[in-house]
């Protein structure tokens, strides 16, 4: 037994083990076993049994974990191949190793054309990637450890498709880079759609001239370039008179034809460093650049008049249309960008009032503006201290439901002696001056308090949106006044939505999501208002934790009369849903704006064909009477 136990204490066996040859021969067993025991060799016997049977166990268990791995594979291999992501596997020079079905299905490509190529067969030709735009070749795969962002690559057939990608290198043991995993979504329908909507952003859909939000970018350059230069910076609004009569009597697309003539007309008349825009309707402007001489100005505004006189023909008619200029200089007038563009529009009132077909420049109306904003300034500061403002409400109908979700706070004036004050006469003013702020609180708290008690009134969970100026949003108290609004109302944080306009986002954009996030921190929604009347890109608004689209005006007014306005819209909320984003529609004033956001699925909608703004009595009344209908 001695030897036994010697060779157990090497196998780290401390007692003894006996174990049987075979379970069913008993007798034969134990026969052998006590040969084996007189001879010193039954511990040796059941020892190595016993490592048999140790082994026998690992082998099993090695069995099973080695299915277990395979099945793992196969279905990793099953995920990979059958992904709705493009796959490629490279080796680290950039060889093309293996491709997944969709990137076949994508490409055009079939494997074993792909296959052993090197990854720059993807690069696109010359004439589509510009030097800003990444694409793939062996030299770009290999700076990256990893990488993701937008790439555009090219088909078997040379064309071209934009792919959001991501690159991740693969490490061996010796911890040397020995592949690259690619994965690659196709994005070329969004990317398409999101540059049509920025294009239609900036130029007129009928014209191709630059609309009122790039016109105003461009004055801004343009006030700084003349500043910079000590040259003048000239504005000039257009008006065509009687456009109206020739568009009632011929027709829509008479009048679309002879706004094209105006358009070649204008740019004909100006330098190529010189703006044409129009706004909208038979309103133009025109920016000229680097002027020293104000006789020019006059030359230049005598030319349009005297071009534009010309007879045009739009079919079997020959019409002559006048037009009405005003002009105001920066930085003579003013270096505001939006006080000149009041200026020049007082200009071309004064224009018509001295009987049309002229061009008048803006004079005195700038000190006469001055005046009128202190005195309102002072009104508005007694208004604040005697409380008298008063909110109205205007509903947002659930376009799925047909019923009231929300309502938009809209603050009024009613001035002792003057009666009611329109928001556009006055908040500028408040803007200006800084008054707003404290204006922006008290509508805040009261919308918070007359919506829960509403709420309570009428048993419904109503949210309710209240604007932000830019000084309200700037304001760095801005998240406690919120939070005060919700805690002194007790309104919960869900029903409250704060609308924040485009052009507020378009600052440092680090400030700005800042701002919104301590916005979100209580717990409320954010609405980017009036989307479209700004700059606001596909990659800018991913970054930004908004909740709701609320599409501007201007692209509903036209619908369904103009196909550019409809496509517009459609595409703003197509590009919304993609970013989870809600969509509400405002100035829906007719059933055929009404069925359109429902075919194209808008989520929200607000206008005058819905109801006006109501008082909060009015609002009550009209959920009573809505109660009494259903009961």
């Amino acid at each position: 037994m001695h030897k036994g136990l010697t060779f157990l204490s090497t196998l780290a066996i401390t007692s003894p083990v006996l174990a049987a040859v075979s379970v069913e021969d008993t007798e034969s067993s134990t026969m052998l076993l006590k040969l084996m025991a007189s001879a010193g060799l039954a511990a040796l016997f059941g020892t190595l049994c016993f490592i048999l049977f140790r082994l026998n166990a690992r082998l099993k268990n090695n069995v099973k974990s080695h299915e277990a791995t395979e099945q793992l594979m196969s279905k990793l291999s099953s995920a990979v191949t059958n992904s709705g992501s493009s796959i490629v596997i490279t080796s680290s020079s950039g060889l093309i190793e293996y491709v997944n079905d969709k990137f076949c299905q994508i490409t055009g490509y079939q494997r074993d054309e792909i296959v052993n190529k090197p990854i720059g067969i993807l690069k696109p030709s010359s004439e589509h990637c510009a030097a800003d735009i990444c694409a793939l070749d062996s030299g770009f795969l290999q700076k990256q450890d990893s990488w993701e962002g937008e790439i555009l690559c090219s088909k078997k057939d040379s064309s071209v498709f934009w792919n959001t990608i991501t690159i991740s290198a693969v490490y061996d043991k010796h911890n040397e880079i020995s592949s690259y995993v690619l994965s690659a979504v196709d994005v070329t329908a969004l990317k398409e759609a999101t540059q049509k909507m920025e294009h239609l952003a900036l130029f007129d859909s009928l014209t191709g001239l630059a609309n009122r939000r790039l016109f105003i970018d461009r004055l801004h350059q343009s006030i700084l370039n003349a500043r910079r230069h000590q040259k003048l910076t000239a504005l000039f609004f257009l008006d065509l008179d009687q456009f109206k009569r020739i568009n009632d009597t011929l027709g829509h697309q008479a009048g679309d034809q002879l706004l094209l003539t105006v358009a070649d007309r204008l740019k004909s008349c100006v330098r190529k460093q010189d703006t044409v825009a129009r706004l909208g309707g038979d309103e133009f402007t025109i920016l000229l650049n680097d002027i020293s001489d104000i006789d020019k100005i006059s030359a230049i505004a005598q030319t349009i008049l005297d071009t534009l006189k010309e007879p045009v023909r739009l079919g079997k008619h020959e019409v002559i249309v006048s037009t009405s200029i005003g002009i105001t200089l920066a930085p003579t007038d003013s270096i505001n960008s939006e006080t000149l563009m009041k200026n020049a529009d007082l200009a071309l009132y004064m224009a018509k009032e001295n009987g049309r077909d002229g061009y008048h420049f803006f004079t005195e109306a700038l000190n006469l503006r001055a005046n009128k904003l202190l005195e309102i300034e002072n009104e508005l500061r007694e208004a604040i201290k005697n409380n008298d403002f008063y909110l109205n409400y205007q509903p947002q109908i659930n376009l799925k439901t047909g019923e009231i979700s929300s309502v938009e706070a809209l603050i009024r004036w009613e001035h002792a002696t003057k009666g009611d004050i329109s928001p556009a006469d006055f908040i500028p003013v408040a803007e200006e001056t800084g008054l707003i702020v404290q204006i922006g609180e008290w509508v805040l708290r009261n919308a918070c308090k007359e919506i829960m008690q509403l709420n309570a009134l009428t048993g419904r969970s109503l949210r309710v949106a209240v604007n932000l100026s830019p000084r309200q949003f700037d304001d760095p108290e801005l998240v406690n006044v919120v939070s005060s609004a919700l805690e002194h109302s007790g309104l919960a944080a869900e029903n409250l939505e704060i609308e924040v306009t485009e052009s507020m986002l378009m600052n440092d954009i680090d400030a700005v999501i800042a701002q919104l996030n301590s916005i979100k921190s209580t717990g409320s929604t954010i609405t980017i208002d009036d989307f479209g009347s700004g700059y606001s890109s596909l990659s800018y608004l991913k970054s930004l934790p908004v909740d709701i689209l609320k599409i501007d005006q201007s692209f509903v007014y036209d619908i369904p009369d103009d196909l550019n306005a409809m496509e517009i819209a459609s595409a703003v909320i197509a590009v919304a849903h993609k970013l989870n984003l809600k969509v509400v529609a405002e100035g829906v004033e007719n059933i055929d704006q009404r069925d359109f956001l429902v075919i194209n699925k808008c989520d929200y909608a607000q206008g005058y064909f819905f109801s006006r703004p109501l008082t909060f009595k009015k609002m009550h009344n009209f959920f009573i009477e809505s109660d009494l209908k259903t009961a």
